[in-house]
């Protein structure tokens, strides 16, 4: 015999995450619990926030960390470390169309921010920067879509990633996070 899998509506997911303490992601209607984060990737988290931050206001955007919502066109839903949207909010607990999104990746899920999150952020006509940003090693990968094509460049120490919201200097960012965190 088959066993049911329960698929859970948005609307019934939102009033969860309203009720619960911790969060969940929904993908094809099914809720998912989100694991913690280490020391490493919370203060890149919050690093990445800094450098953009001030630019999103001055362009008239909003930032984000990972409290704020992201429902995608593909129906999923997401809490993005890292997020700018612009405009109106088309609900108060999620945004539509960020304009910048970032990872920062975990052993655990890795290979779910780079297959399963990218393909359903970069379906934003909005999302002009998607960032995946190692904790541990000097290397950030981006997304851009490019003439309605997903264009993704790695960069290392010695480069500069250009965010449309402030410059992020690989090196830079790297060395002080290195200087803050007290675990490896």
């Amino acid at each position: 015999m088959a066993e049911a899998v329960a698929h859970v509506s948005l609307d019934e997911f939102l009033a969860g995450e309203q009720r619960g303490d911790r969060r969940h992601e929904l993908v094809g209607g099914r809720v998912y619990l989100q694991a913690g984060g280490s020391e490493r990737h919370d203060l890149a988290a919050g690093l990445l926030y800094e450098a953009v931050a001030s630019g999103a206001r001055q362009a008239g955007c909003r930032p984000f960390t990972s409290n704020r919502l992201v429902h995608t066109r593909l129906g999923s839903t997401y809490y993005p470390d890292v997020m700018i949207a612009c405009g109106k909010a088309p609900h108060r607990l999620y945004e539509t169309d960020p304009t910048l999104v970032v990872e920062v990746l975990s052993p655990s899920t890795a290979d779910i921010d780079r297959r399963e999150k990218a393909a359903a952020y970069t379906v934003s006509e909005a999302l002009g920067l998607l960032l995946l940003v190692d904790p541990d090693n000097r290397r950030i990968e981006a997304a851009r879509v490019v003439e309605g094509e997903l264009r993704w460049s790695v960069y290392t120490s010695g480069d500069v990633v250009i965010t449309g919201y402030g410059d992020l200097d690989v090196d830079a960012f790297y060395d002080a996070l290195d200087a803050i965190a007290t675990t490896s």
